[in-house]
């Protein structure tokens, strides 16, 4: 090869070494640009330590914080006390094994706000072979904090659960798989959670199947979940109510892929609705009933009198068709007494103190000699001797109706060993009943054949009865119901077909002794020649009541209207005015002033079959209940016009 040759090769191989060197310049100084620009971009902050754990470098300073207040400074200065001794262990480990490590620290924010950062720890050497590392810190704080506003909306969400009762579920309609939450196993009485065909066969009240399916598939036809309620039955065999909510939601093309919802347990919420609709029925019946009650009473003014005035012209055969006809009026009246009870008409005496588990064993004693001998009649009484204010008469009715329901049941179901169960407990307040009074518990059990959900409902209604014609009259659970309510509290049943009732009475217990009051003498004979008004729209009580008051020697004037009566009064003195309190146009007691202006001297009485509040009973002399025998009316009069 020629000199030149090798000049000119030498030259070319100079120059390729310079633009090496060039491009190697230009590279490390692109690469050192990037990494410098990446430092920055970088949502955290990058520390360089050399071997003694100071820091060489720093990619971000913290507002406030200068280069010299951190280059040259140990790491570990910038970590929290409680997370030091961790931090060191975590960099040592990580310089000895070469392995990346972590951990977490409370260190400064801007504006001297502490700050929480996840760290991440690996090695670094240095060109002199000592082994440095390298710290990537990352602000956690959001992150921990909205974990933290998760956590706590996540507990808020489990206590509204758990006190809404409310159970959550999924179904992913591709692959079957059913999810539920707690509060689903709790609302459901199960553990293993069923997608909705085993929902309905399985979960579902036989009587409601057909409007759950029909909810569900309604829900896969048009996209629309309507919220169902209805009942299911847990594997124990407890009735429950809930509603269903969800929604069906589909993927990117519309089709339905998942179902998500809840199940939220209304069975309280159902039992508080029954309550109020049974309040509401049975105050429209009591209404109605308080209607019938009076015209039968009237009638029955009608009747009576009229068989007092037939006994005397009759022969004497004859009498005990009059006896037959006088007993059903008086059983008659005894009806319409129950009847103006259970309506909230009826007449009120003054409470006296009564012991009720005396009153109970007293009751049994009598029912063991007369029900069945086969019936095994049990009576637990509480030593407490609990007692309220109530008159002995009515509690008397209302156990001796309990357990007269109770001897029909066992002797209707047939049972070779059938036992009737009494007992008389305390008990603390019930929150359906007003107050935080202790309670007396009366409670009547039987092993008879049972009530269905429809004699349930209407258990305390007048004139129902499951028994067989002319064996009851359908009163004594009305009357009790109404005894009970009027006392302050209250009468429930619960009874499973084929297995037995229990009815139960709460009243409002007692610890006052109430003084007695004394008995009224009787009144004197009637007199003579009394003078009595009658006042009445009825014209035949108006011409009965006459007729009979006239055969015992009074003197009898009638008006069927306030305008009459005080013409009667312009005219005639009177000793006694019986005052019908409930006659059409101008009542009673509206009455009643202008009778008073008129014959201030005479005796008035209230003449009626409705009840008479205390403040109303205060203006007149006394009050006489529709119907009422003639002997009675006149033993009345008498004390009033002596």
């Amino acid at each position: 090869m020629a000199a030149s040759e090798v000049a000119d090769l030498q030259s070319e191989v100079a120059r390729l070494h310079r633009r090496v060197a060039e491009l190697e310049q230009r590279s490390s100084h692109d690469l050192a640009t990037f990494f410098a620009s990446l430092l920055q971009a970088l949502p955290a902050v990058v520390v360089w330590f050399d071997a003694e754990l100071k820091i060489r470098f720093v990619s971000n300073l913290v507002a406030g914080l200068r280069e010299e207040d951190v280059v040259g400074k140990p790491a570990l200065d910038f970590v929290s006390d409680d997370t030091r001794s961790l931090a060191l262990a975590t960099i040592q480990h990580s310089l000895s094994t070469g392995e990346t490590g972590s951990y977490e620290t409370i260190g400064p924010g801007p504006h001297d706000q502490p700050r929480r950062y996840k760290v991440f720890v690996t090695p670094a050497p240095s060109s002199d072979g000592s082994v440095g590392g390298c710290l990537v810190a990352l602000d956690i704080s959001v992150l921990v904090e909205r974990e933290r506003a998760l956590a706590e909306a996540e507990q808020k969400l489990r206590i509204a659960l758990a006190s809404t009762k409310l159970g959550l579920w999924s179904w992913e309609m591709a692959t079957g798989e059913v999810l539920w939450d707690e509060g689903m196993r709790q609302v459901m009485g199960r553990t293993e959670p069923l997608d909705l065909p085993a929902y309905v066969e399985l979960a579902a009240h036989p009587d409601d199947r057909a409007a759950v399916r029909e909810s569900g598939e309604q829900a896969l036809a048009t996209g629309q979940f309507d919220p169902v309620t209805h009942r299911i039955v847990r594997p124990d065999g407890e009735v429950r109510w809930v509603l269903s909510m969800g929604e069906l939601q589909s993927d990117a093309s519309g089709r339905p892929v998942r179902f998500v919802g809840g199940n939220l347990d209304i069975t309280g919420q159902r039992d508080l609705e029954e309550r109020l609709r049974l309040a509401h029925k049975m105050e429209a019946v009591g209404r109605l009933t308080a209607g019938v009650a009076h015209n039968f009473n009237n009638m029955l003014m009608v009747v009576m009198p009229s068989l007092d005035l037939l006994r005397k012209v009759v022969p004497v055969s004859h009498a005990t068709l009059l006896d037959h006809a006088a007993g059903a009026s008086e059983r008659a009246a005894d009806m319409v007494r129950k009847l103006m009870t259970f309506a909230g008409q009826r007449r009120r005496v003054a409470p006296g103190l009564c012991d009720v588990g005396e009153l109970a064993r007293r009751i049994t004693s009598m029912c063991e000699r007369t029900f069945d001998r086969h019936i095994a009649l049990r009576c637990e009484i509480a030593p407490d001797g609990l007692r309220v204010r109530a008159d002995e008469g009515d509690l008397e009715q209302v156990v001796m109706n309990l357990l007269l329901n109770a001897r029909d049941a066992v002797l209707e179901a047939g049972r070779e060993h059938p036992v009737i169960e009494i007992s008389v407990t305390s008990r603390e307040g019930d929150p359906r009943l007003p107050g935080t009074a202790p309670l007396v518990a009366v409670v009547v059990q039987d092993n008879g054949a049972g009530m269905s959900d429809l004699a349930m409902s209407h258990a305390f209604e007048p004139f129902f009865t499951s028994k067989d014609v002319g064996r009851g009259t359908g009163l004594g659970l009305a009357t009790s119901y109404a005894i009970a309510r009027d006392l302050g509290g209250l009468i429930e049943l619960d009874s499973t077909l084929g297995v037995g009732t229990t009815a139960t009475v709460l009243l409002p217990a007692s610890t006052t002794v109430l003084r007695q009051l004394p008995t009224e003498p009787p009144p004197p004979p009637a007199p003579a020649n009394a003078s009595v008004l009658v006042i009445d729209d009825e014209p035949l009580i108006l011409r009965l009541v006459a007729e009979s008051l006239a055969e015992l020697g009074y003197r009898v004037h009638t008006a069927d209207s306030g305008g009459a009566a005080l013409a009667v009064l312009e005219r005639e003195p009177v000793a006694v005015i019986l005052l019908d309190r409930s006659m059409p146009g101008t009542p009673g007691s509206a009455l009643l002033a202008s009778l008073r202006a008129r014959a201030p001297r005479s005796k008035i009485a209230y003449f009626t079959g409705q009840e008479v509040a205390p403040a109303e009973q205060a203006e007149v002399d006394a009050v006489i209940q529709k119907p009422v025998r003639v002997t009675e009316l006149a033993r009345i009069l008498a004390g009033l016009s002596s």
